[in-house]
């Protein structure tokens, strides 16, 4: 149950990387331009987080059910951030950072 949760906290730290490595998402957030050097390396940590997203749930279901169940994660988690960044960006995006902490904490319980 826990890897579940990590699972899910570890797909929402991802998009909300992706998300932040977006011209409009960073700008709303930090209120100033996206430096290039920045884009590389947000674009890898989110694609990290969702690929170990993956791995979360395949130890708990098993490669055939937990891909099913990432895939549920995934589309909860890209629902919740687009519905949450559209009316509190910087909240959107602070979650994704406290998930990013939690996700290995839960991934140990």
């Amino acid at each position: 149950m826990m890897m579940s949760i990590a699972a899910f906290c570890l797909a929402y730290a991802g998009f909300s990387a992706l998300c932040l490595a977006m011209d409009r998402h960073y700008e709303d957030v930090f209120d100033r331009e996206l430096p290039r050097r920045h884009r590389a390396s947000l674009r890898i940590v989110g694609w990290i987080a969702l690929a170990l997203s993956l791995w979360a749930s395949a130890a708990v279901w098993g490669w055939s059910y937990g891909t099913v169940e990432w895939i549920g994660i995934l589309s909860f988690a890209g629902l919740l951030l687009i519905w949450f960044v559209s009316y509190r960006p910087v909240a959107a995006i602070s979650a994704g950072g406290l998930c990013a902490v939690a996700a290995p904490v839960l991934a140990w319980v």
